[in-house]
């Protein structure tokens, strides 16, 4: 394990934590079952330019300074000891954790103004981890330009499952990723009939469409491998979604996209036939 000294210049610890390991971090079951590290985390994402002291964030939501300071340093601490790559040293020459999940921008009369790692948002962003549901948050990030996408070709990867928010609701986490992908494997064309029209996005000019997951999420745990994969998310005009959602005789556009996907769904480990799936839409 590598010693890290603090930069004399910089004030900060220079230290390379990727986004999918901060993923891996957040989603450890010590973090999401702990409400203090979530919440005094989510304080901090909900700053501006995620941007703040802990006095700050202490005054603005009635709590105790210290309060942030210690969840940020418990944060730091599970990091290290998940990553075991590095410690960090600090000046008197001990262990510290403060420099971990933060970069300190500069100090103000003596307080420490300090900003989350860009790594560390961008994977609480992926995660939708402080969206009220998952799923709001899969949609929020599907928003973003993805008109420099590049068509996606499934890779029939297997993925365990991931774990389970808490904090609400009981519901798997979803990955916008995957979401992405499959608008971009079916190049942004209802897979029902890629005829169907839409309206340009406001973003980037694309057509508006939405994703489904043909097998639903709701059936997860009949499933011992994730079900929140491309192969499993269908890209579909607003239309045709809320019509398996709402319409009468769903069934027909379940039968196409089940034959469309039967092969993708088996690869990745999804076996389902057609009679189950209806079942799974009470038909």
């Amino acid at each position: 394990m590598m010693d890290v000294h603090r930069n004399s210049r910089t004030h900060n610890y220079e230290i390379n934590i990727s986004v999918d390991e901060w993923k891996e971090i957040l989603c450890l079951p010590e973090i999401q079952h702990d409400n203090n590290i979530l919440s005094a985390l989510e304080k901090w994402y909900l700053a501006p330019d995620y941007t703040a002291s802990c006095k700050s964030l202490g005054e603005r939501y009635g709590q105790s300074p210290n309060f942030f300071s210690v969840q940020n340093r418990r944060l730091g601490q599970f990091a290290v000891k998940h990553l075991k790559r590095f410690r960090l040293i600090g000046s008197n020459d001990k262990e510290t954790y403060w420099g971990i999940a933060w970069i300190e921008l500069r100090r103000e009369k003596g307080i420490y103004i300090v900003q989350l790692r860009p790594e560390l948002v961008d994977a609480i962003k992926e995660l939708g981890l402080f969206a009220f549901e998952t799923s709001d948050a899969v949609q929020q990030y599907l928003q973003n330009d993805l008109s420099q996408e590049k068509r996606f070709e499934f890779l029939h990867e297997k993925f365990a499952k991931p774990p389970l928010s808490e904090r609400t609701t009981k519901s798997y986490l979803r990955d916008p990723i995957a979401a992405k992908r499959s608008l971009c494997h079916a190049g942004f064309k209802c897979e029902f009939d890629a005829s169907h029209d839409t309206f340009p996005r406001m973003i980037d000019g694309l057509p508006y469409m939405e994703t489904h997951h043909l097998v639903p999420l709701k059936y997860a745990d009949r499933f011992v491998i994730s079900i929140d994969v491309p192969e499993n998310i269908v890209c579909l005009c607003s239309t045709c979604h809320n019509w398996i959602h709402y319409g009468q005789n769903n069934m027909e556009i379940i039968e196409r996209l089940w034959s469309l996907r039967k092969n993708d769904l088996y690869q990745v480990g999804i076996g389902i036939d057609l009679s189950e799936l209806l079942g799974f839409y009470q038909i």
